[in-house]
């Protein structure tokens, strides 16, 4: 952003000589445009300029709103992890598409409530998120001087439930053996017949869902989690829970029991079968190609097992499998401190809660009926 000009110099509004060359920076967006070096004349300045300014009215539809936001995503996504900056512009695209005709004076507190509620209505956690996101956006374009206030502060928005869903050990064990394999009916000889086919990704998923349980961590430490974090000398893994690195950097050095240990020679014998050449990133769970996997690519596979498991009606989601694994780990007999140190919670009343929402009291109460 360029600053007030000392001394009248006789240029027009937003152009500048920098270089030997007279730049124009265009409003929308504070980009610098180069019009035309000094010694070729005002004369052909103002007619660089007059051209300039016609792209921008031509591109009319995209306000400055949406230029401002995609200037914004360039600047500050190196500020995000690596696993979650995918989804980070996703939801920058999704506003940016929603004001694009927008400038961003436009866009006040009505406006952004519009858009939230109009597109996730009955989303409450969407909702949430991309407030936060335009909330931090706006907080940017204020210390910039492209708007006076942020309008997110005037909204109020309803707290999503607490989640308290547990899944019941039959459905997870449907679950993940849907994940490899699913049936389809063929005719055989005249003869309708159920034909088993297996997932080609079933097998990396079911290793994902099982380091996920059997070591009660986020679904993301576990897509991100690198070989080299398996120290099998001390016969730990050393987690650093990507939610709270940046802040508090509790970790967790996890034991490789001998069913994590199976797991893991499972992967190992899943890495053979990639090309050596795409092995560069040292993950655990990985795709065809070598890679990471994806949030998305675990979520769909998850959301499809499910269909095939043919269990109803459920709202399972990835997450859950962390929160079956604490209250299964509780029922199984380990107090809260040791549950704390396993989910990497720095406050002991966030490993409480936690548990509570998915354990069912049992009353203790019993009553008989008044004698005559």
């Amino acid at each position: 952003m360029t600053g007030r000009r000392k001394k009248a110099d006789g240029l027009p509004s937003r152009v500048y000589i920098r270089f030997g060359s007279y730049h124009w920076v265009r409003n929308t967006d504070q980009k610098w445009i180069k019009l035309c070096r000094f010694d070729e004349g005002q004369t052909r300045m103002y007619e660089r300029l007059a051209e300039e300014k016609r792209k921008t009215e031509v591109n009319g539809d995209e306000g400055s709103m949406s230029r401002l936001v995609a200037v914004y995503m360039d600047k500050t996504e190196k500020e995000y992890a690596d696993s979650f900056r995918a989804e980070w512009r996703r939801r920058g695209e999704d506003v940016r598409k929603a004001f694009k005709r927008h400038n961003i004076e436009e866009v006040d507190p009505g406006a952004v409530e519009d858009f939230l509620l109009q597109n996730w209505p009955d989303k409450l956690p969407t909702q949430t998120a991309m407030k936060g996101w335009l909330s931090k956006f706006f907080s940017w374009a204020v210390r910039r001087r492209h708007v006076p206030l942020n309008p997110c502060r005037e909204i109020e928005l309803k707290k999503p439930k607490v989640r308290t869903t547990y899944i019941p050990h039959g459905h997870f064990l449907a679950i993940r053996a849907a994940l490899a394999e699913y049936k389809y009916k063929k005719k055989i000889g005249g003869k309708e017949q159920t034909i088993v086919a297996k997932v080609p990704t079933g097998p990396e998923m079911q290793v994902f869902v099982d380091l996920c349980y059997l070591t009660c961590q986020r679904s993301t430490d576990i897509r991100q989690l690198r070989w080299s974090q398996v120290d099998r000398e001390a016969g730990l893994i050393h987690f650093v829970p990507s939610k709270t690195e940046d802040s508090s950097g509790e970790a967790v050095d996890w034991p490789i029991t001998p069913e994590i240990r199976e797991v893991l020679r499972h992967a190992k014998a899943l890495r053979q079968d990639v090309k050596v050449q795409a092995l560069t990133d040292d993950f655990v769970v990985i795709n065809k190609k070598g890679k990471a996997k994806t949030a998305a690519a675990c979520r769909d596979a998850w959301r499809d097992a499910i269909t095939r498991a043919e269990i109803g009606d459920v709202d399972y989601t990835v997450k859950d499998i962390r929160a079956k694994a604490l209250t299964d780990a509780k029922k199984a007999g380990y107090d809260i401190d040791a549950l704390q140190v396993a989910g990497a919670h720095t406050d002991r009343a966030t490993t409480e809660g936690y548990i509570k929402q998915r354990e069912v009291p049992v009353s203790t109460v019993r009553l008989h009926l008044p004698a005559a």
